[in-house]
């Protein structure tokens, strides 16, 4: 807990006496159950250059040219998603559905985390890395996470080389209309999803949770501050920026998973 007991107890207080809570997570979240972010020192982008493989062309074109060094990063990518498990913050964020104080979790991870700690009413805004959509038909079809990977992994194995041919032979086939599909996740240049939604709880709650986010990508990014014009508090917990210090009313640095745990305890002690 730190020296921190002070705002954890307000963050407690303000969520025991909302209405309509919501949470907003940022790759933070997730790199705590060891999925790198994309932006940080070691993540990603430090390894591949993001507008060469953010966007459909671009990454045709990096297989082409980069198929060796791709696949490198494929590999690894598959693996921080096979052995990832929600954390204790996920696992927190579940219960705090169960005890009926967070009604709505916008995340921009893809990862399908928040579901399988328990959370029934997320707001995917980037997508889902194991929710595939027809490229011909548009028809979508959720995986299960672990199951989907071991699939996909053994048959990238057998991959003598990785180039466009061979990275198509990876892709899943529609069931209706047997065409290719791909993970439906946002693309650089590529509309956010279920924005609509996203601005309409930030519009319409009262407390809003800003966890593990740098506040850097748009338009998701002005959700706290949709939220903080509409009358909301807004309690930021992240352990490396203050992104939000013009519109927190709380600040914690703290990771999610060390924080929320006792945040929940806190506030089960005032229902």
């Amino acid at each position: 807990m730190g020296n921190y007991e002070t705002e954890l107890r307000k963050a407690a207080s303000m969520l025991s006496n909302s209405k309509n809570a919501s949470t907003f997570c940022g790759s933070g979240v997730s790199e705590e159950s060891g999925i790198s972010t994309f932006r940080d020192p070691g993540g990603l982008w430090d390894v591949v250059d993001p507008m060469e493989v953010g966007t459909i062309d671009g990454l045709i074109q990096t297989i082409e040219s980069k198929g060796d060094q791709l696949k490198v990063v494929f590999k690894n990518i598959l693996n921080s998603f096979e052995e990832a498990e929600p954390n204790k913050g996920h696992r927190a964020l579940g219960k705090l559905e169960k005890l009926g104080v967070i009604k709505s979790v916008i995340t921009q991870n893809v990862d399908n985390l928040h579901q399988e700690a328990g959370n029934s009413n997320v707001i995917e805004v980037h997508g889902n890395m194991f929710r595939m959509k027809c490229l011909s038909c548009s028809r979508k079809k959720q995986y299960e996470r672990k199951s989907f990977i071991k699939d996909i992994k053994s048959r990238f194995n057998l991959l003598k080389e990785f180039n466009l041919n061979s990275f198509l032979q990876l892709a899943e086939k529609c069931a209706i209309c047997y065409q290719i599909t791909r993970p439906d996740v946002v693309m650089f240049g590529e509309a956010v999803h279920d924005l609509g939604r996203a601005y309409h709880v930030a519009e319409n709650t009262d407390v809003m949770l800003v966890l593990g986010t740098s506040g850097v990508v748009y338009p998701v990014a002005e959700l706290p501050v949709i939220g903080k014009k509409a009358g909301a508090r807004i309690i930021e917990i992240n352990p490396s920026e203050n992104a939000f210090s013009h519109v927190s009313d709380v600040y914690i640095p703290m990771k999610t998973g060390e924080s929320l745990p006792v945040i929940t305890e806190m506030l089960k002690e005032s229902i």
